[in-house]
């Protein structure tokens, strides 16, 4: 088993009611486990992370150790002892001026 730590970003986080998860997940999981663990436990994970109510598909993003995960990579992508995956909502903008 390897130990994993999950953060959760606004709005997703809000919706769990939970910043942080530490999850022991065995060896060679990649991300769509981690992802189908994390829909299981939490029944509105899967909603909130389909953007369900931001009608937006998908738009939160993933890192692990701080790189991002494109989601062509989720199946390829395996978690080891002590990563950290941060799931966010990028923030878009600009200045106006």
């Amino acid at each position: 088993m390897s130990q994993i730590t999950v953060r959760f970003g606004d709005p997703l986080r809000k919706k769990l009611g939970v910043r942080r998860l530490s999850l022991s997940l065995p060896e060679q999981a990649n991300v769509v486990d981690l992802l189908a663990y994390l829909a299981n436990a939490y029944p509105e994970f899967q909603s909130g992370f389909q953007g369900d109510d931001l009608q937006r598909s998908y738009p939160y993003v993933l890192f692990i150790n701080g790189r991002p995960i494109t989601p062509p990579n989720y199946e390829t992508t395996f978690l080891k002892e002590g990563d950290v995956v941060h799931i966010v909502l990028p923030v878009v903008g600009g200045a106006h001026g």
